[in-house]
């Protein structure tokens, strides 16, 4: 139960950080205008999934089912971003190759097993 708690308080304070680089940072080259309104909500939609116990457990029993959701879901945001789910190489996140932007967050199933979830597009 500790672990849903930090998970959860994890997610807010990523939560807060994506939102006020949204409304600070200068606007760049990698992130125009159009699409910063976009990046903030595929990054809150990636630490939604994450810290989603629902999400967790139907990806722990039908992976393919929980993915099928995710990208139905992730496509309302943007037509073209996808959600991928992958075991941490290393420890780490592996980055998604992607045109405009990706986000990969860390998280831990019901079973134990960690698990990266990435959104792109």
């Amino acid at each position: 139960m500790r672990w849903v708690v930090e998970l959860v308080f994890a997610s807010a304070l990523l939560g807060l950080v994506f939102a006020l680089f949204n409304y600070t940072s200068p606007l760049s080259m990698s992130v125009q205008v159009g699409e910063r309104g976009r990046f903030s909500e595929l990054a809150l939609f990636a630490m939604r999934l994450a810290s989603s116990p629902d999400f967790l457990f139907r990806l722990q029993t039908d992976w393919g089912s929980a993915l099928l959701t995710a990208n139905a879901e992730a496509g309302l945001i943007d037509p073209l971003a996808r959600v991928s789910v992958v075991r941490p190489v290393g420890g780490v996140c592996p980055v998604v190759p992607s045109p405009r932007f990706s986000i990969s967050v860390a998280s831990v199933m019901p079973n134990g097993t960690a698990v990266c979830i990435a959104v792109y597009a």
